[in-house]
């Protein structure tokens, strides 16, 4: 006979590094006031040395709402700004490009701007997309848009981190324990559950801790969820065929720049992310394709720095959970779903689970919230892996057998509808649930090289000079805005001096 349900009073997270700490914060900021009582398990850790956690531009508000100052969370742990990702030699023969967080041109007459270039370009114009877009040009030209930067309508911008992983993870078990949510550390849990039900973890000494409601914050191998009905794991191997991570880091950069650089090459692609101290790297590789020291040579080579011996290569396969909330147990960050690294979407993919389990918090055992739950996180996943199919999908690395089956690989019809639309006439169909926005998806869609094949018909009614005249104002504005910007270092200087 199956319980009634009753009011969730307890809740226990079960995990390891941001994933259960910024859950437990989360969870206390959110919910303090509902007399929670909240019990984080933490498991040994994961993170390797020199491991960065990036994070993307609409980010940048999350450390605020969750009640910690970034001035001092960004001196305490070494922390940088990013502007954007370069990508380079992901076509054979063209120049890199820089992916800002940022907007790109101004409409003009109410039509998109890149309907604009796009005429423009088929008319002679040799300005790249991007040098429209202020973040690209600010980190090209090795300055920073403040958070304060006043763009008078021309831009919008954003940044996101280089969170040093380890630090990071220490500040956010410290606020923890200053807010009072009991912490206990185990080198293994047994989960005890009934059919849908989970009643407690057992401990490796035996300890026994019961709880209304289980978070699984511990990784991909979803030590609790996995145990429930309805949660096996759906690969995306046929998209993401790249199956080792390698993670290490090299002497730091000196200027430091504004952006990532993900590095393509013949077997997958590196990652370079500065941070204060450091150059942390980030490699992912096929395995059948390239051995683990022949990956190691690799990444000293493509940093071009000298590189820490002390790399770490760890295998994955990208996929997700059936069901993220099965039963009474929610599961967050890779326990839900686990994420080729292009893109710094680890981040991305643990906030929405948050995000999403705030708003949908159980008000009793029954859990009737977890159908639409999963449903919602589910599509936002979803749309996740679609763009990092995006770039996969257009690689121009031809004659490369992993990056010609990349390149000939069908991509979910979500992504092929909006590829298929763009390159048509340049309209970019959005979903729900979207975290990289429409200029983004733009953005690296030219960036890689695919120009649509029309613009939108309103856009020749515009007088040529008209448009002239309007690329040179846009043009001469972000000129003179990125002069005046300071370099990031001279940006993390003033932030030290002051916390």
């Amino acid at each position: 006979m199956s319980e009634a349900p009753r009011p969730v009073k307890t809740v226990v997270i079960v995990g390891r590094d941001e994933a259960l700490w910024l859950t437990a914060n989360v969870l206390h900021r959110a919910l303090r006031a509902s007399g929670l009582t909240l019990t984080a398990v933490e498991l040994p850790s994961l993170l390797r040395p020199g491991e960065v956690i990036p994070t993307l531009g609409s980010q940048s508000a999350f450390h605020t709402l969750l009640g910690l100052d970034e001035t001092l969370l960004i001196e305490a742990i070494g922390a940088t700004f990013t502007l954007g990702q370069r990508f380079v030699g992901w076509a054979k023969n063209k120049p890199p490009f820089m992916l800002g967080y940022s907007s790109v041109g101004v409409p003009l007459e109410r039509i998109p701007f890149h309907h604009h270039w796009g005429r423009a370009r088929a008319g002679g114009l040799t300005a790249a997309y991007e040098d429209f877009a202020i973040n690209a040009v600010a980190a090209k030209n090795g300055r920073f848009v403040t958070g304060g930067t006043d763009l008078q309508g021309f831009a919008q911008s954003e940044y996101g981190y280089h969170l040093p992983a380890l630090p990071y993870v220490e500040v956010l078990r410290e606020t923890a324990q200053t807010r009072g949510i009991a912490q206990v550390k185990a080198h293994h849990v047994s989960p005890d559950h009934d059919g849908e039900r989970m009643r407690a973890v057992v401990l490796s000494d035996g300890t026994r801790i019961e709880g209304d409601l289980f978070i699984d914050a511990t990784g991909g191998d979803a030590r609790l969820l996995s145990q429930m009905p309805g949660t096996g794991f759906n690969s995306w191997r046929s998209w993401f065929p790249c199956d080792r991570f390698l993670t290490g880091y090299a002497a730091p950069m000196s200027p430091l720049p504004a952006y990532a650089q993900i590095t393509a090459f013949r077997s997958g692609w590196t990652g370079l992310f500065p941070v204060r101290d450091y150059t942390a790297l980030q490699q992912v590789y096929l395995s059948s394709d390239l051995s683990d020291d022949e990956a190691f040579e690799m990444a000293g080579m493509v940093a071009s720095l000298p590189f820490n011996p002390q790399a770490t290569v760890t295998p994955f396969e990208a996929g997700r959970r059936a069901q993220a909330w099965s039963g009474n147990v929610i599961a967050l960050g890779e326990a839900a779903a686990v994420f080729d690294p292009l893109d710094s979407v680890r981040m991305p993919a643990l906030l929405t689970g948050l995000s999403h389990l705030v708003s949908l918090f159980p008000l009793d055992t029954g859990c009737i919230e977890a159908a639409v739950y999963n449903r919602t996180v589910t599509q936002a996943y979803e749309r996740l892996r679609d763009f990092q199919c995006l770039h996969y999908k257009l690689n121009q690395r031809r004659d490369q057998p992993l990056w010609d089956r990349l390149r000939g690989a069908e991509p979910p019809e979500t992504v092929a509808h909006k590829l298929r639309l763009f390159a048509a006439r340049g309209h970019m169909p959005m979903y729900d649930d979207e975290a990289f926005d429409e200029a983004l998806w733009i953005a690296a869609c030219i960036g890689h090289g695919l120009i649509p094949e029309a613009c939108d018909p309103m856009a020749d009614q515009v007088p040529e000079p008209q448009v002239i005249a309007h690329f040179q104002k846009v043009l001469g504005y972000l000129r003179q805005q990125v002069e005046a910007l300071p370099p990031m270092e001279a940006v993390l200087k003033r932030q030290m001096q002051r916390a």
